[in-house]
């Protein structure tokens, strides 16, 4: 089917660019008849004058007829030659007729000038006079008025073409345009749904799911007792937006950077829950050989949880044990029984020493915002604990 789009793309625009240069050639072809025939026009009105004036020669005091003869003769030949001339160029069917008038009065005038001759050659001068500038005046009035009338006539008729031809050549370059942007449109990429997508209806209800034991064992890492229960898959309501308190976090870093008793670390622990939206955090440490993660400090739960919590083997399947191997932070998305959870791996000069992991509160570890600052204040508590004694690390309530 693209192929074919394709080819129809192509098609147009090579039909509407040969019709766009074929409307071109012939608008010039006009253009240059039109450029012709007015020549010749103009040129036939130059001879008309000229004839009425070289007739009113015969009967001029002190001039020889006999010039004016032969001068008048030249120029109703270089009329006639002109006319029939205008006649092979029109296209106009009016341009045609009028020429043809012209052509009459010129013949008409031919007969009267034969006459005219006659009296200037026998010396009647009043005679000749009367033919020449009543007959002879209204005759080559005539035939320029219908020359004019020709020209008239004709440019109206190739103007019309020519105004034709400019606006096949705009319909072309638009009906064109119009093709390959259809075209365009019906080739990007996600345009038409996929025929798998056709075939198949999504079914009216998503069927339930069960939360894995991995996710339980995630969940009572932070001292949240959950069981394996049968929910319906419903999708969770979208996080509202979360904005970071850069004061308060700012606040933050300057009094973890001031600390020199370890007597104030749970009220910064407490600070950093309430910016993060944290129910609980709670930070680990790496023993001295880096096998196991003890906690040191908790927040947010019942101290004799807190004593439950035990150790995490460093090669544990949940977030905090990846946190501590990976040295990058780790999430864990919340669903519908319960809240979700951020690792934040406390790396110093020598590695990662520990993991700073809090349990978010309404779709809290999907926002970068609250990530950031987790890995901000994660950093800042690296420069401030270490490792404990094996097994014999005391572990710190707060609240």
């Amino acid at each position: 089917m693209r192929v074919a789009l394709v080819i129809v793309c192509v098609a147009a625009s090579a039909s509407a660019g040969f019709l766009i240069w074929t409307s071109e050639q012939q608008a010039r072809a006009y253009e240059n008849a039109v450029r012709a025939f007015s020549s010749t026009a103009y040129t036939a009105r130059i001879a008309v004058s000229d004839l009425r004036g070289a007739q009113q020669g015969y009967v001029a005091a002190g001039q020889g007829p006999d010039f004016w003869f032969a001068r008048v003769t030249a120029l109703a030949k270089d009329l006639r030659e002109h006319l029939a001339s205008l006649k092979a160029q029109a296209v106009s069917a009016e341009a045609a007729l009028a020429i043809d008038d012209a052509t009459g009065a010129l013949q008409d005038f031919e007969q009267m000038d034969r006459r005219a001759r006659d009296y200037a050659r026998a010396h009647q001068l009043v005679s000749a006079s009367d033919l020449i500038f009543a007959d002879g005046f209204d005759l080559t009035k005539k035939a320029g008025e219908d020359v004019d009338r020709a020209l008239t006539a004709e440019l109206a008729d190739r103007n019309g073409v020519l105004d034709f031809l400019k606006r096949r050549q705009t319909y072309a370059l638009a009906g064109g345009a119009a093709v390959v942007a259809i075209v365009l449109v019906l080739l990007l990429p996600g345009a038409r749904p996929r025929g798998e997508e056709q075939a198949v209806a999504p079914p009216a209800v998503a069927p339930a799911r069960v939360v894995s034991q991995e996710t339980l064992a995630d969940l009572n890492d932070f001292g949240v007792v959950a069981k394996a229960t049968r929910v319906v898959n419903v999708s969770p309501p979208e996080p509202a937006p979360r904005v970071v308190d850069m004061e308060r976090m700012a606040a933050l870093c300057t009094d973890l950077a001031r600390v020199t008793d370890t007597r104030a670390l749970p009220d910064i622990l407490e600070r950093a829950a309430s910016i993060l939206d944290a129910g609980g955090v709670v930070v680990w440490i790496a023993d001295p050989d880096g096998r196991e993660l003890s906690p040191i400090l908790v927040h947010g739960y019942p101290p004799q949880l807190a004593t439950r919590l035990g150790t995490i083997p460093r090669d544990a399947a949940n977030v905090t044990a990846s946190a501590y191997r990976t040295g990058l932070l780790q999430t864990l998305k919340g669903d519908t029984v319960s809240d979700g959870a951020i690792a934040a791996p406390l790396v110093s000069s020598g590695g990662c020493v520990g993991v700073l992991a809090a349990e978010m509160k309404n779709g809290g570890e999907q926002h970068e915002g609250l990530l950031s600052a987790a890995a901000i204040i994660a950093s800042q508590l690296a420069t401030l604990v270490g490792p404990p004694s094996p097994r014999s690390a005391r572990t710190e309530v707060a609240g």
